[in-house]
């Protein structure tokens, strides 16, 4: 303790010295975490000075008291400690004193600050898909969970327990685990749920339905889901900055009863000229969410292919879907939207725009929006968009906190990225998923993040019997609810 001290002192001695070189500019540190909003107890936002420092020291003070340092090859903090400081100083600020090392000299940058929030985010953490590069292989490829809290990142299932198989999309009930489903796509394609302690490997493909349930959404109330059936493939694109579309054959929509694994079947859903996908259920349960567009020959005529929001109200009881109506006719000014979210408290709903398809994550121009339930009104999340691709989003357990999927970092690899969210709708600066060491971490991983969404408590699943499980085929077939 004694040494540390001393060692302290002697850094801020030397930031008082004649040698150090003071700079008005704020520091370039990366991630970008300067005059972000944080929750109380997040992982520690460490970060990296530039490569050529060679050393960092941080004083951080809070305006409500406490205070910690750290030194290093990077700006790392204490778990406990930084726990600590962000609890002491909720509803204030974190001020930043940062100071580098390049040829033996000291630089120190002007201060910045942290505001940290008087909301908590209480959620265990986030499940998220990571991919490799590539678009003809499922070798890596896996769904993982990472304690928001920590850096502690586990998987719940990878390739090596289903080699040959896709990993689709991942769903948990209004962020509770114990409900919760994936998708393996392949040779052994089946639906997973994990509910009411049971564990199903479903085929949801029917001789009344053109393939597998895909993008699902869970009823609050547990016994339903919907659910989305879409042939998917993919083209790249030649002359173009863009590199690859993804896009359905055909899409549409059913409603799965997961007591007797019964699917209700509309054909007001079901027909050849339309696509219906991206199904989500309001919190009170009484509303279904979708997006639908007009059928096109594809790919030729995929720049055609625009999706309006739509939503019908839906029957608890029986599993009924009403009368369909237009929320946003997106394709009435050219554009098109696509994953509908409600936050969970029923005051907002988010959304992607873009120009065209159901797929914003390989498009440019997408961006978040968010409509007010209350007055109908949207508006584009200025304030978190940015020149490159928004995707996938969704809403912390309390809808005070969303995260989403974004392309900004450098154009290419997807990160997840966290914003609180007022009465008022206003949200703050972003931040990126905070990593132990960022720099080595994100610049050295081939991974994007795919589907990223909260988990109020960590999810469990027993890896014990999968391979098994996986290509014995023994799967509860899905029936048409008569």
């Amino acid at each position: 303790m004694r040494k540390w001290i001393l060692i302290a002192a002697s850094l801020l001695a030397a930031a008082c010295s004649r040698d150090t070189h003071f700079l008005e500019e704020l520091p370039d540190i990366y991630p970008d975490y300067i005059g972000v909003t944080i929750p109380v107890d997040i992982a520690p936002m460490n970060f990296n000075l530039p490569e050529e420092y060679d050393r960092v020291f941080v004083r951080v003070t809070g305006s409500k008291g406490g205070e910690i340092k750290t030194k290093g090859r990077w700006a790392s903090f204490p778990v406990r400690a930084w726990h600590k400081l962000t609890e002491q100083n909720a509803g204030g600020t974190l001020h930043f004193t940062v100071l580098g090392r390049k040829g033996g000299r000291w630089t120190q940058w002007r201060d910045f600050i942290m505001y940290v929030s008087d909301a908590p985010l209480t959620d265990y953490g986030i499940t998220y898909r990571k991919m490799a590069p590539g678009y003809t292989t499922y070798s890596r490829i896996g769904i993982y969970q990472r304690d928001i809290h920590s850096f502690r990142e586990e998987p719940i299932i990878e390739s090596t327990l289903a080699p040959g198989q896709c990993m689709g999309c991942h769903t948990a009930n209004a962020t509770d685990p114990s409900q919760f489903l994936f998708h393996l796509r392949g040779k052994h394609g089946a639906t997973y749920f994990q509910h009411d302690g049971a564990r199903e490997w479903v085929t949801t493909k029917t001789d009344s339905t053109i393939g597998n349930v895909a993008y699902c959404y869970w009823h609050p109330e547990g016994r339903w889901m919907a659910g989305s059936i879409n042939p998917v493939r993919q083209s790249f694109w030649t002359g173009d900055q863009r590199t690859i579309e993804v896009f359905d054959l055909a899409s549409d929509l059913v409603v799965m009863d997961t007591e007797d694994h019964s699917l209700i079947v509309d054909p007001r859903f079901t027909t050849k000229d339309s696509l219906e996908t991206s199904p989500a259920f309001s919190p009170d349960g009484r509303t279904l969410y979708f997006c639908r567009a007009k059928a096109y020959d594809v790919p030729e005529n995929v720049e055609k292919v625009q999706y309006d929001l739509m939503y019908a109200s839906f029957d608890p009881e029986t599993g009924a879907l009403g009368d369909v109506k237009t929320l946003i006719p997106a394709s009435a000014e050219g554009k098109s939207v696509s994953f509908p979210r409600p936050s969970y408290d029923g005051r907002w709903l988010m959304y992607n725009k873009h120009d065209f398809s159901v797929f914003p994550i390989d498009h440019k121009e997408a961006d978040l929006w968010l409509m007010d339930v209350e007055t109908g009104e949207s508006r584009p999340l200025d304030e978190v968009n940015s020149p490159f691709s928004e995707s996938f989003h969704n809403w912390s357990s309390d809808s005070r906190w969303f995260l989403f999927s974004s392309r900004r970092a450098d154009g290419l690899y997807v990160q997840v990225y966290f914003s609180s969210i007022d009465e008022n709708g206003h949200c703050t600066k972003p931040f990126v998923l905070p990593q132990k060491n960022p720099r080595k971490y994100y610049h050295d991983t081939l991974y994007s993040f795919n589907v990223p969404d909260f988990t109020k408590a960590k999810v469990r699943f027993r890896t014990g019997g999968t391979y098994r499980e996986v290509f014995s085929d023994e799967r509860i077939q899905a029936t048409v609810k008569e």
